[in-house]
């Protein structure tokens, strides 16, 4: 087994350790993701490449040839990767401790956390295992992820399912939607016929929608460049479908706008906004998009309300303190479940080394009982004879590979930095 998890490291950034427009210069078009990633990946030099790009983080997951890779450096060249130029730096500012740095056994705890959602702006929310499992399946289709990195998801998959099934995180699950729900349900309060257009027909469309026909029975309208792809939402949800052009000259009125596509330009400028807002009504505008689609020199003032990811981010902060006991309970979960996977990995990295011994151990099982069974053991039937071999061979095994088990099961549950045991067993192998 060349890899081992001190080759594993991840660097990631998200709302509120990041600034907004960083997040959007680190993620890349899905038109493009095959053939950039192929490049970063050839860049880094890197054995495998896991990209999770989502509204609020961006995380690179990776394999290193060496177990002494600089997570620092990795971090510097995915910068130099996107940041190629001084122009394009200058636009976007950021700082080192805009990332975080995992490497090795912090790496993999971190991935189970970010599966879990206990990492999550929203603490609990059910959307970010599907996205994982949606990047993690596109970059081994794209033949950028490997066997390693297929051990490791697999194993964080369980773990989130065991963090949902086990604790309160899965009863009452929360998402970005609904934090805008809550938003959205003080609004219409105070504006009781407002009227709410969903741009976009990505996964958030139906979401929005479907909180919003269980709370209010408001206009709702589906704004998409082109109507066909969001007429089945209006079917489903009664509301109407407006293309997007239509909707930008004014034509339909509301009071709230709910954007999230995947266009890489702004759909809606100070100019563009003029014939919307003709009516003089107050626009609420929630931007879910990565890039914004609410152009980044646009702000709050008396006709236009705008909460985007970074505003949201402080509703979720009381989300994070009303589940701090439920976390706890989580964090426990997932400790046990790295230490479950690092010891299997663990167990599969050093067992070689106890074949020599468990070869032996046959030969001179095997000599010794042909030996009985020309002797004192003559009596016995043929039958009887191989299943006391089988069994002796049973035992045998279970005995040389035992203290490759216990070994590794201490190694997992230490403190202590596993690449110095791993390392003495990689020289003592060669």
């Amino acid at each position: 087994m060349k890899e081992t998890i001190s080759k594993i490291a991840c660097i990631s950034t998200k709302l509120g350790k990041a600034p907004l427009e960083l997040l959007e210069a680190l993620t890349i078009p899905e038109t493009e993701r095959t053939e950039k990633l192929s490049a970063l990946k050839k860049t880094l030099a890197a054995l495998e490449l896991v990209y999770l790009a989502t509204c609020n983080r961006v995380e690179f997951i990776v394999v290193m040839p060496q177990a002494d890779h600089d997570v620092a450096a990795i971090r510097n060249r995915i910068l130099d990767f996107f940041f190629k130029t001084q122009d394009k730096d200058s636009k976007v500012n950021f700082e080192p401790d805009n990332f975080r740095l995992f490497s090795g056994r912090e790496a993999v705890r971190h991935i189970f956390e970010v599966a879990a959602s206990l990492d999550s702006i929203v603490i609990g929310e059910a959307q970010i295992l599907g996205q994982i499992k949606d990047a993690h399946q596109f970059c081994q289709e794209s033949a950028l992820s490997g066997s390693v990195l297929e051990r490791l998801f697999s194993a964080a998959y369980k773990a989130a399912k065991k963090v949902r099934t086990e604790t309160e995180l899965g009863q009452k699950p929360v998402s970005m939607a609904s934090l805008v729900a809550l938003r959205l349900s003080e609004i219409i309060g105070r504006n009781p016929e407002a009227g709410i257009a969903i741009i976009g027909s990505g996964a958030m469309t139906p979401k929005m929608a479907e909180i919003i026909r269980k709370r209010h029975d408001n206009p709702l309208y589906f704004v998409n460049r082109t109507t066909a792809k969001v007429e089945p939402f209006a079917t489903k949800f009664n509301g109407k479908a407006v293309s997007l052009g239509d909707f930008l000259e004014g034509k339909q009125k509301v009071n709230i706008i709910i954007s999230s596509t995947s266009s890489q330009e702004p759909i809606f400028t100070a100019t563009g906004l003029k014939a919307i807002m003709a009516d003089d009504k107050k626009i609420y505008a929630f931007d879910l998009a990565i890039p914004r689609d609410f152009a980044a020199d646009l702000v709050d003032s008396e006709r236009l309300e705008i909460w985007n990811l970074e505003k949201l981010n402080i509703l979720a902060q009381k989300n994070r303190r009303d589940r701090f006991r439920t976390v706890d309970q989580a964090s426990h979960l997932i400790e046990e479940q790295v230490k479950a996977y690092l010891k299997k990995e663990i167990t599969q990295y050093i067992s070689p080394l106890f074949d020599s011994a468990m070869n032996e151990s046959m030969s001179l099982a095997q000599e010794g009982l042909n030996s009985l069974f020309k002797g004192k053991l003559s009596h016995l039937s043929p039958d009887d004879q191989e299943l006391l071999l089988y069994w002796s061979k049973k035992i045998l095994a279970r005995a040389c590979y035992l203290p490759a088990q216990q070994l590794a099961e201490n190694i997992a549950n230490a403190d202590l930095d596993q690449e110095i045991r791993l390392s003495y067993f990689v020289k003592s192998a060669r």
